[in-house]
């Protein structure tokens, strides 16, 4: 999230008619992250949040909406989608698609507070909705797959003003890409796409909620389940305790196939690629004042690459254990 787009209190109050709310009290806007428009609103002794869905498509809210229906009906833990007047899940406001959602109480922690017993019941969401996703019907390709990324690493080839640290990485950007041509097919599903730690919410050692559903997908799990290990058990390297707890919770509420136990090594390395790549991408978008924009440093996941390419496909195995 970020704050791209500065709404007046007018676009505000005719946001919050149309899903047949009053005008906002108030209206804070959330500038953490990059990739929207976020306010919290209040109205009276409520809280909402209006999402703008910065350079997104019709077919990209509407393929959410029905993942967050889904899930929603299905008791899995995600905020409720308001609807607007018209029936639709969104509203257009300042030309961009807007979405409505209850305020979802809770806390999330930071990379010190991922403890093992966080990773299980991490895991445990994450194996539940692998396996609800059976019963989901919705399509849609991961839009963040190799033609995307190699775009971004073309344009950083050929912007004028990269600095070292860049361009002594794309080397071995791009050996991962060519790598990821040869992705091994593995059992596919609904994918959260994006389940990073400040991406949920506790209430004590509770999961209370699982946001962030735009980079959904219908995808192999191992690249869901890559990317959860990624950003839940690595700190300067990855942590085999929580590995190894995020691995049972998940099993704990779905089988692990052997398919996907074999794909997620390669699967690792390509969901730490394609993370390095898009941070390093928005460096080279329009700039936003300070306070509007929190910048994710690209290096973070350059590291997980690199310990991912020391490990080898035997040792990352290892760390899932039997």
């Amino acid at each position: 999230m970020a704050l791209h787009t500065v709404l007046t209190s007018g676009q505000l109050a005719e946001a919050t008619r149309r899903f047949g709310l009053p005008a906002p009290d108030r209206a804070e806007p959330e500038p953490r992250g990059r990739s929207n428009t976020s306010y919290h609103l209040r109205i009276g002794a409520d809280r909402w949040f209006l999402r703008l869905a910065e350079g997104k498509t019709e077919a990209d809210v509407r393929f959410e909406a029905e993942v967050l229906r889904f899930l929603f009906q299905a008791q899995f833990p995600v905020p409720r989608l308001v609807l607007a007047v018209d029936g639709r899940p969104w509203i257009e406001l300042a030309g961009r698609p807007a979405m409505l959602f209850d305020f979802a109480p809770g806390e999330a922690v930071d990379r010190a507070g991922a403890t093992p017993d966080r990773c299980r019941r991490v895991g445990e969401q994450l194996g539940r909705l692998h396996e609800l996703s059976a019963g989901f019907s919705g399509e849609r390709e991961n839009p963040f797959g190799p033609a995307r990324v190699g775009a971004w690493l073309d344009a950083l080839g050929e912007a004028p003003r990269v600095d070292a640290e860049v361009r002594e990485a794309l080397p071995v950007l791009r050996e991962e890409l060519a790598e990821a041509g040869r992705l091994p097919g593995a059992p596919r599903g609904l994918c959260h796409g994006d389940l990073f730690i400040d991406n949920v919410l506790w209430v004590g050692d509770r999961v209370s909620y699982v946001l962030d559903w735009e980079m959904a997908c219908v995808a192999p799990f191992a690249y869901d389940l890559a990317i959860a290990i990624d950003a839940w058990c690595f700190t300067d390297h990855h942590e085999p305790a929580r590995v190894l707890a995020l691995v049972e919770g998940y099993r704990s509420r779905r089988r692990l196939e052997p398919e996907t136990l074999s794909a997620l090594p390669a699967f690792a390395r390509w969901a730490a690629l394609r993370f390095t790549a898009s941070r390093l991408a928005a460096t080279l978008g329009p700039a936003l004042p300070a306070g509007r924009v929190v910048q994710k440093d690209w290096r973070r996941y350059r590291d997980r690459l690199l310990a991912l390419r020391a490990l080898g496909p035997r040792g990352y195995r290892a760390l899932l254990g039997p």
